[in-house]
């Protein structure tokens, strides 16, 4: 076993309720998308400290719990979607390096808040912040249960983040939802009075994030035409206006962008801010 899954939809699985919502997500997705679905179940065996005999014994009753919850997911999700290709794996290693390597050429990877492994007052684990941080393909992480008929929302920080906007057009042609890209920015007011903007300056920056926001969408909304766009921009901070238009989203769509050199985190804060606090799935697009 390479641990490597058949190009399509990848989901962790572990037996807890947010994996378990997350494979029935990923399940619909890959219908819509007319992919196979591949789930993956990582267990770490741990280090044998008994006998030869006795570890294998310990090793191997690990291996067959993992299996059968596997396969009780496999079942359940083969009665819901008769026609959907669905294949699994019991890989015996950590969860993110195993999910990762199961979504090197994977469409798609998808994940729960957090499953057994972690603290229950954790609002996301840390294998759902590994994988986000470090897969070559969007990862969507399940949270909430996004707004029926809602849009997908999806963040314009600036030029660079037409694949986020090509990933949100796609997901809205196959769903029939329409798109809401969402360009913010703040204003710099040092000392009021002495480096606050004037009136005629915010105007002026005003017109500069709407000519950026609409060079970004005429890029890639033509590759689309019979999808439903909006695009805004507003001053303000990007995490909470994000946060708070994800109560009204079916899914929110962010560009995760290289991190800075020498310092910061391996996803920025805004990208930190929506996994821990969205109202819906999140979709996370490397760049």
């Amino acid at each position: 076993m390479n641990g490597r899954s058949p190009a399509g939809v990848v989901a962790g699985v572990d037996g807890s309720a947010p994996a378990a919502a997350a494979a029935d997500w990923a399940a619909r997705e890959a219908e819509r998308r007319e992919c196979p679905l591949h789930l993956v179940h990582a267990v770490n065996t741990g280090t044998v400290t008994l006998s030869p005999r006795a570890g294998a014994a310990v090793t191997d009753l690990i291996l067959k719990n993992a299996q059968a919850v596997l396969d009780e997911q496999l079942d359940r999700l083969i009665a819901a979607h008769p026609t959907l290709r669905i294949t699994g794996d019991v890989v015996p290693r950590d969860a993110a390096p195993a999910i990762l390597t199961a979504a090197e050429h994977a469409e798609l990877a998808v994940l729960g808040t957090r499953g057994h492994g972690g603290f229950a007052s954790l609002l996301l684990g840390s294998v759902s912040l590994r994988v986000t941080a470090h897969a070559a393909c969007p990862t969507v992480v399940v949270r909430g249960s996004g707004t029926a008929g809602g849009d997908i929302l999806v963040s314009i920080r600036d030029d660079g983040d037409v694949p986020a906007l090509r990933f949100a057009l796609r997901e809205a042609e196959i769903s029939g939802l329409p798109v809401r890209a969402l360009h913010s920015w703040a204003t710099v007011v040092a000392d009021v009075g002495h480096t606050a903007p004037m009136a005629d300056e915010l105007g002026e920056e005003t017109a500069l994030h709407e000519q950026l926001l609409r060079r970004t969408v005429d890029a890639i909304h033509p590759d689309y035409p019979d999808v439903d766009l909006r695009a805004e921009q507003v001053s303000g901070a990007t995490a909470a206006l994000l946060v708070e238009a994800s109560k009204r989203a079916a899914l929110l769509v962010i560009a995760r962008h290289a991190p800075a050199p020498h310092f910061g985190l391996r996803l920025g804060s805004a990208v930190h801010a929506v996994l821990h606090h969205a109202h819906c799935p999140v979709a996370v697009v490397p760049l």
